[in-house]
């Protein structure tokens, strides 16, 4: 998989951004130690942008299979790791409350 313009411009940056700051965390003089600079932007540079093209191969692999987590309202992962004893009441109360069939009904007949 490829990475793409976007994540180049990010990791450059991102790159940029983590230099300066080993730049100035150990107070680093740009020129005497500019290999150690480039060589910290570089691996910067590198491991974001591997990280930013994992990520979104991650993403596409999980929109194509989901993880879900059953319960036994059809909920995700908070009801089957959450203890709700009212929950159960709730979910009788929106059947028997809940959105009904919509029917006609006929006017009253008048006598």
């Amino acid at each position: 998989m490829r990475v793409t313009n976007s994540e180049l411009v990010t990791s450059f940056i991102l790159g940029l951004v983590v230099t300066g700051f080993f730049a100035f965390l150990y107070n680093l003089d740009p020129a005497t130690s500019w290999p150690l600079l480039t060589l910290i932007g570089f691996g910067s540079f590198s491991f974001s942008a591997y990280v930013f093209q994992n990520q979104r191969k991650n993403q596409i692999e999980w929109e194509k299979h989901p993880t879900t987590f059953p319960s036994q309202e059809g909920g995700g992962i908070v009801g089957v790791y959450i203890e709700r004893p009212w929950y159960a009441e709730l979910a009788e109360l929106g059947r028997r409350y809940g959105k009904k069939n919509k029917r006609h009904k006929s006017p009253p007949k008048k006598s």
